[in-house]
């Protein structure tokens, strides 16, 4: 339960979003999470936002602008978010890649066309269930979730009204919602199919039929995939394909963002810590790079969970059950 908890804590070191719960933040800048090239320094990220200690939001959303602007000037192709290290911290995480070294792939779609469903209405009760929520966060009243046999739930009445609408249609769609996460070319539109999906059940043909959307051409509908899976792991059954699952969250973590790094860390460390004999395999497909991350990080909730990972690699546990055929050295991550 420890393990579990300090999980959910380390999982909500994400990119900062206005959605997020709570009110109005009293958080300060506390520095850059630079993952660079040669073609610019630290120094010059640190100039370019202008930005002091103790910084508010507000303040940081201008400099981030301004930098984005500087390097787009400069033609250099970067992925820069605002990441809530901590309650009282704020970091600007910035990734500029040198294009040297293999990229992580990404997945095509399986048959690109708008994909129909029987019922547009649980899109527009997740409109309302995103408006509730944003309402709540903008008059500073925190809300919380929370999961019921691998239903999302909210501490907020209004909020589960929307929730059990959406639970008397979304189970009978789930098969239209996957199709769209498969082949429409809305990268929107399929990340509001897996957010459906948290009300859609069948968890482990669910997750199964989500790993490939964890090498989503978009950034964003690779972190919703991650967010269904993280809190249900335990519902997995021991005979899921973790072997693939593994693969896509060491692929996720070679991507150059805060929002992948930061996931594939926590969702790494989830698994391994439930299946032990999974250890091996990360050491071998991640073991460098958990290294390099901690070593570079400016966020302490990084630091802790990369170096936990690299701990159990280091000394792994005993495997509570036999490992599963097939599950030795690591496949080529470039598939």
């Amino acid at each position: 339960m420890a393990v579990a908890v300090l999980l959910l804590l380390l999982f909500a070191c994400l990119p900062w979003s206005p959605g997020r719960a709570g009110g109005e933040s009293q958080a300060g800048f506390a520095g850059i999470e630079f993952y660079g090239s040669s073609q610019i320094t630290r120094r010059e990220l640190e100039q370019a936002l202008g930005l002091k200690p103790g910084a508010r939001l507000a303040q940081i959303a201008r400099a981030v602008d301004r930098l984005d602007r500087k390097l787009t000037g400069r033609r250099l192709q970067a992925t820069v978010e605002i990441v809530e290290g901590s309650p009282q911290e704020i970091f600007v995480a910035v990734d500029l890649p040198d294009g040297q070294g293999a990229a992580a792939p990404t997945r095509r779609l399986r048959s690109p066309r708008h994909v129909a469903v029987s019922s547009e209405k649980p899109f527009l009760l997740l409109g309302e269930l995103e408006a509730r929520l944003e309402k709540l966060r903008c008059e500073g009243r925190p809300w919380s979730e929370t999961m019921r046999s691998g239903l999302k739930y909210y501490s907020d009445e209004p909020a589960n009204q929307v929730v059990e609408q959406m639970t008397q249609m979304v189970p009978f769609m789930r098969d239209e919602l996957i199709a769209v996460t498969e082949s429409d070319p809305d990268p929107a539109r399929r990340k509001q199919a897996i957010d459906l999906l948290n009300w859609a059940g069948s968890i482990p043909d669910t997750t199964r039929r989500l790993i490939p959307s964890l090498d989503d051409a978009d950034r964003d509908v690779r972190a919703a995939a991650a967010r269904y899976m993280f809190s249900r792991f335990e519902l997995l059954p021991d005979d899921f394909p973790y072997d693939s699952l593994t693969d896509s969250f060491s692929r996720m973590l070679m991507r150059p963002s805060h929002q992948d790094r930061s996931k594939a860390l926590y969702c790494l460390r989830a698994l391994a810590g439930q299946h032990p004999e999974l250890l091996a395999r990360v050491a071998a497909l991640d073991g460098e790079r958990i290294k390099t991350i901690y070593d570079l990080t400016a966020i302490p909730s990084i630091k802790s969970v990369c170096g936990q990972l690299l701990a159990l690699t280091a000394n792994p546990p005993r495997p509570r059950r036999p490992a599963r055929a097939g599950s030795g050295g690591p496949p080529d991550a470039g598939f």
